[in-house]
């Protein structure tokens, strides 16, 4: 596949060394044109809520008749040192697509600058202010490797906070143990072809900058999952994060909450992300869509 090929010749290859967080940033200064391209029937504005928290909206270019009734909020990934909504824009219209709903991105702060808990804080900023900005929206939250992990850590503190509890989870790829003790981070040293260990390794110490890897609000995977809303997660088997993937759908199916995981062989870290050049994306979408439906998101086709 050319784009496990690609991954392997920039972002693996520069992972055998200490993380270089200014050429990642530059890749999100210059996000290109096909991927803030905006599609016929869509549109993207910039919101700035009372906080400070800056998002992303893409919605339906004409205006809804009435209030949305769901809402997604998107958390990009880039292993919380890198990324925005606008890497993630082509996500956001995807999910927009799928849910039938406005989805905003949220620019969270960064590490190192920014270390845990920042962006547990906006992103638990930002759900509040949805709720008061949508007060009759049900939200949905969704994210991809480490926006991910934090949507599943955001979610867990809505229902701990006694807030009005979140519809739905869509996670890709979650990034969800900072501890790094999954079995498929050396197993899968070669198959994935995006990350090695000491990429992922290195990534957590900048975000958790002397916190215990192990706090829930950083590593979901080690929360109590009860209570939880449905879940649709998405892995590849040949990645070196598939065991966080494996291993919170299991806890939380064990917990009692309903998981839906999809496995692919031979596809890169987030997979369904690549919605504009992967044909199996594009599938994964589809999947999204019928998620979507089945939590009642939207109507049934």
């Amino acid at each position: 596949m050319l784009l496990n090929g690609f991954f392997r010749l920039t972002m693996k290859r520069r992972g055998r060394k200490l993380i270089d967080i200014e050429w990642l940033r530059g890749m999100t200064r210059n996000t290109p044109a096909r991927t803030l391209a905006v599609p016929q029937g869509y549109e993207v504005e910039s919101v700035r809520s009372d906080q400070g928290l800056d998002f992303d909206v893409a919605d339906q270019s004409a205006p809804r008749k009435a209030s949305a009734a769901t809402i997604v909020l998107y958390l990009h990934g880039g292993g919380y040192v890198f990324g925005s909504p606008k890497t993630h824009r082509q996500v956001l219209f995807a999910m927009a697509r799928a849910f039938d709903a406005p989805v905003y991105g949220l620019d969270y702060r960064l590490a190192p600058e920014h270390p845990f808990p920042a962006a547990v804080e906006d992103a638990a900023n930002a759900y509040q202010w949805l709720l008061a900005r949508h007060p009759q929206a049900a939200i949905v939250l969704a994210g991809d490797s480490a926006g991910a992990g934090l949507a599943i850590a955001t979610a867990i503190g809505v229902r701990d906070s006694g807030l009005r509890q979140v519809l739905a989870i869509v996670a890709f790829s979650p990034y969800s143990d900072l501890a790094v003790t999954g079995a498929s981070v050396e197993a899968n040293a070669k198959s994935c072809a995006m990350f090695t260990p000491r990429g992922i390794r290195e990534a957590a110490a900048l975000y958790l900058a002397g916190a215990d890897a192990r706090d829930p609000r950083a590593s979901p995977l080690y929360a109590d999952f009860k209570g939880l809303p449905p879940m649709l997660m998405f892995a590849s088997r040949h990645e070196i994060l598939r065991d966080d993937t494996l291993r919170l759908a299991e806890r939380a199916s064990a917990a009692g909450v309903k998981v839906e995981l999809v496995l692919r062989d031979r596809l890169p870290h987030v997979w369904p992300v690549f919605v504009n050049l992967l044909p199996e994306a594009r599938e994964a979408f589809a999947a999204v869509t019928e998620f979507a439906r089945q939590v009642g998101a939207r109507s049934p086709a």
